[in-house]
């Protein structure tokens, strides 16, 4: 018999000889320090106790396990639920999980900020699946909370929005009318200041009307300056950030041209050639050519798509619901602004935008979000017309009722 067939009768015959719950702790120090890591279970109803291998159980189970010995149970779906979910015998003590220590959470937290699925992430840390799920719902809303609380009478004088596609469940040709409502294409819409690329406002929803106008919304009641937006050709923009901004804008599109049509040599390595490429068009206001660029925002979700792992294409990780694919994202986002450093930046866009002093670290993000309470949402206010960086003072004055600037451009 090999070492480990052993190691594995010894724990087994030592398990079986006693019905005390307290011999759990000696089991498990046995399993880690062989580094195959056995779970324990003590069935209360039949009195022994069941061992598995740690790579064959996916997480502990709640009852005793009918696979591996219990003669007592009954082979239809009544006595298997009974078998399944009965308790501790009277009596019996019963073993209560101790919380998570912050450095686990954060190796959990780093994990998924890094692009990893729940089941990766759980498989690396040694944790249950079911517990990584958790304490990524918790920490993701208390950074919804950090978010809407944190952002608030933003400078950005120039900014660009887009969406970033993704999906619940299943992609939307397949969805039915069976089907949750909030199943099939999940819209990312985010607005980025090109000058210190802080993630100012983030929505998650389809892409429709409705979700465009809480976006924009959304937008405009972070905001203190007169900005200079930028955004593609979706439409619904045009309406809702007329009816947000008012006259209190420079609003343009920067539109990019993408040609399905084969190159003459066919040769499909190389992208076709296209002209005019970019298309950019003045909507409202008085927008700068130079300024009208959807780059930046381009890049953000790329950065986004390696950050969240829900987000990633051809892949097993994307969400499940809406709740948890809304707190993934949130997670993401403020990873971005407190925590990671920005390539050229060389700090993070929340202290390039002077929220916060020094660059966080995921414990005191996790912490923060963790302890995080509601706030109500910021409610807009007058934009003020400063000059941009770069720019040069104009004449201007400010129309009555809220309409705007009448400016010398």
């Amino acid at each position: 018999m090999d070492t480990r067939s052993s190691i594995l009768t010894s724990a087994i015959d030592c398990a079986s000889r006693s019905l005390d719950a307290r011999m759990q702790p000696s089991i498990g120090a046995l399993g880690y320090d062989i580094g195959w890591p056995l779970a324990s279970q003590i069935c209360g109803k039949h009195r022994h106790f069941v061992l598995r291998l740690g790579h064959k159980a996916k997480r502990p189970a709640l009852g005793c396990n009918r696979e591996r010995g219990c003669e007592t149970s009954g082979g239809g779906p009544a006595e298997r639920a009974s078998h399944r979910d009965h308790g501790p015998a009277p009596g019996e003590r019963q073993a209560v999980p101790a919380p998570l220590p912050l450095e686990t959470r954060v190796r959990v937290v780093a994990a998924l900020c890094e692009g990893n699925s729940i089941r990766a992430t759980a498989r690396m840390i040694g944790v249950d699946k079911e517990t990584v799920m958790v304490l990524a719902l918790r920490v993701g809303e208390g950074c919804a909370r950090l978010h809407n609380r944190m952002m608030r009478d933003i400078a950005a004088h120039v900014i660009q929005i887009d969406e970033m596609w993704s999906y619940i469940q299943k992609k939307e040709a397949r969805v039915t009318e069976k089907d949750p409502a909030e199943h099939g294409s999940a819209y990312l819409f985010v607005a980025i200041d090109a000058n210190t690329k802080l993630a100012i406002s983030f929505h998650v929803g389809k892409r429709e009307d409705g979700s465009t106008w809480d976006f924009v919304a959304d937008l405009r009641s972070r905001l203190s300056v007169v900005p200079h937006v930028t955004s593609d050709g979706w439409q619904p923009y045009i309406a809702a950030i007329n009816r947000h901004f008012g006259g209190a804008v420079d609003y343009g599109q920067c539109v990019k041209h993408y040609s399905r049509k084969p190159r003459r040599d066919d040769d499909h390595r190389y992208e076709p050639p296209r002209d005019p490429f970019i298309t950019k068009t003045p909507i409202s206001g008085a927008p700068r050519d130079e300024l009208m660029s959807t780059s930046y925002v381009e890049r953000f979700n790329l950065t986004t798509r390696h950050t969240v792992g829900r987000t990633r294409r051809l892949c097993l990780a994307f969400s499940k619901t809406i709740r948890g694919h809304r707190a993934a994202v949130a997670l993401g986002i403020c990873y971005y602004n407190f925590v990671k450093l920005h390539g050229t930046l060389e700090t993070t866009p929340a202290v390039a935008a002077r929220l916060v002093q020094s660059p966080w670290t995921l414990a005191a993000l996790e912490t923060a979000a963790l302890a995080e309470g509601e706030t109500a949402p910021p409610e807009p206010q007058p934009l003020k017309l400063q000059v941009r960086p770069g720019a040069t003072e104009k004449p201007a004055r400010e129309l009555p009722g809220g309409r705007g600037f009448l400016r010398l451009v």
